[in-house]
C-alpha cells in the first residue's frame, strides 16, 4: 500500500509540475478561443513522454535482443516492464528539469 502512495504521490506531483511549466509557457501564446485546463495538458504530456520514452525502450530491447520478463508482479498488479520504466522516467522528468534550473541558477 505505501508503494502505491508513493506512485500516486509522484504523479500528482509530475502532474502539478507540469502545470506549472504550462503556466510559465503559456505567457509566450497567442491567446485561443476555447483553451484546455492545465490539467489536462499536463497529464496528456505526461502520457505522451511516457509513450514516447516506451517506444523507445520497446526499440532497444528488439534490436539489442535483450530477454525481459514478460510481466512484473507489484503486489497484486502485474505490469509490463518497460511501461514501467517508461511511466517512472516521465514522472521524474519534471523534477530532473527543476533540478536542472536550480543547477543552472534559473528558477
Amino acid at each position: 500500500m505505501v508503494d502505491l502512495l508513493t506512485v500516486v504521490t509522484l504523479v500528482v506531483l509530475s502532474v502539478i509540475l507540469r502545470m506549472q511549466n504550462k503556466i510559465r509557457a503559456e505567457s509566450h501564446k497567442l491567446p485561443e478561443h476555447s483553451k484546455p485546463s492545465l490539467f489536462s495538458e499536463a497529464l496528456q504530456e505526461l502520457i505522451a513522454t511516457a509513450g514516447g520514452i516506451y517506444l523507445s525502450l520497446v526499440l532497444l530491447v528488439t534490436f539489442l535482443q535483450i530477454d525481459l520478463a514478460d510481466k512484473w508482479q507489484l503486489y497484486e498488479v502485474k505490469i509490463d516492464p518497460l511501461a514501467f520504466i517508461a511511466l517512472s522516467l516521465a514522472l521524474l522528468q519534471p523534477l530532473a528539469l527543476r533540478f536542472y534550473r536550480l543547477f543552472k541558477g534559473g528558477r
